[in-house]
């Protein structure tokens, strides 16, 4: 039987055993909780990915959509082009009608900011060549660009040179009829308080084209596509300029400016009745 070791070289290994046996405890954990640091950082990576930017989403805000006046007025300069409309006193219809426009477009955008005016022409080139696609897309226009009425600007003459006063072509078209009557009307009251006559609305059959029951429809191409559109469209015939005293309602700029701010203000009168906010 082997003697027995002496007491102070047991005590030493034991304090070596324990020591060794705490370094395995640390090792262990040391190596766990690393394990579980990559455990982790894998799982960021396939469950929080970063999002992709592209140069149009990184570098530049999104784009907001301009909002939309409440009212919306397409005025039609009528004639234009190769039609140049009446001419008397040295005066092209075209010509005064296009500056009545603008006038009426710049006291409604001036007095009324929530009232949103288009032109069918801002100069004297038109849609087309052909008059009957002319007039067509005119209206068209005023339909893509969300007019609740359109307003078609014309002077008017006559055979014997003495007739006066304002009038006002209207469809007949069940549809819009009535709402045309109501705005020619409005119209009528504007002009007649400067002192032009009142001449009232027509309304006038085509003598060629008729519809699926062989009923003429309207003769005025304008009221006639704003009928199939379902938009107001009325002729505004505002004096007669072959006549010298209805003529001086349009003989300058300042007798324009006049009856340009009469007729926006039925205009603008009407859409704030008719239309909501």
């Amino acid at each position: 039987m082997p003697a027995a070791l002496p007491y102070r070289i047991m005590k030493k290994i034991i304090l070596l055993l324990g020591l060794l046996c705490v370094f395995c405890v640390l090792l262990t954990a040391c190596g766990e909780d690393e394990e579980d640091d990559y455990e982790w950082i894998d799982h960021l990576q396939t469950t929080t990915k970063a999002p992709t930017l592209t140069p149009t989403t990184a570098l530049s805000p999104t784009p907001t959509e301009v909002p939309r006046k409440p009212y919306i007025l397409c005025l039609d300069p009528g004639h234009g082009g190769r039609w140049t409309g009446a001419i008397y006193y040295g005066v092209e219809e075209r010509t005064v009608v296009l500056q009545l426009a603008k006038e009426i477009r710049a006291y409604l955008n001036e007095h009324y900011p929530d009232i949103e005016v288009y032109l069918t022409r801002e100069t004297n080139e038109c849609f087309s060549d052909d008059l009957g696609t002319d007039l067509r897309k005119r209206v068209e226009y005023g339909k893509e660009m969300g007019a609740q009425i359109l307003v078609s600007l014309h002077l008017n003459a006559s055979d014997a040179h003495n007739l006066r006063g304002t009038m006002v072509c209207i469809s007949k078209q069940p549809n819009i009829n009535g709402i045309s009557k109501e705005l020619a009307n409005t119209l009528m009251d504007a002009t007649e308080a400067l002192g032009l006559r009142r001449r009232g609305y027509e309304t006038r059959n085509s003598g060629d084209t008729f519809d699926e029951n062989g009923v003429p429809v309207d003769y005025y191409a304008i009221c006639r596509h704003g009928a199939s559109l379902g938009i107001p469209a009325v002729i505004l015939e505002s004096c007669f300029m072959d006549n010298e005293k209805d003529f001086a309602f349009v003989k300058d700029d300042a007798a324009i400016k006049k009856l340009a701010a009469a007729e926006a203000e039925a205009m603008a009168k009407f859409l704030i009745s008719h239309y909501s906010k």
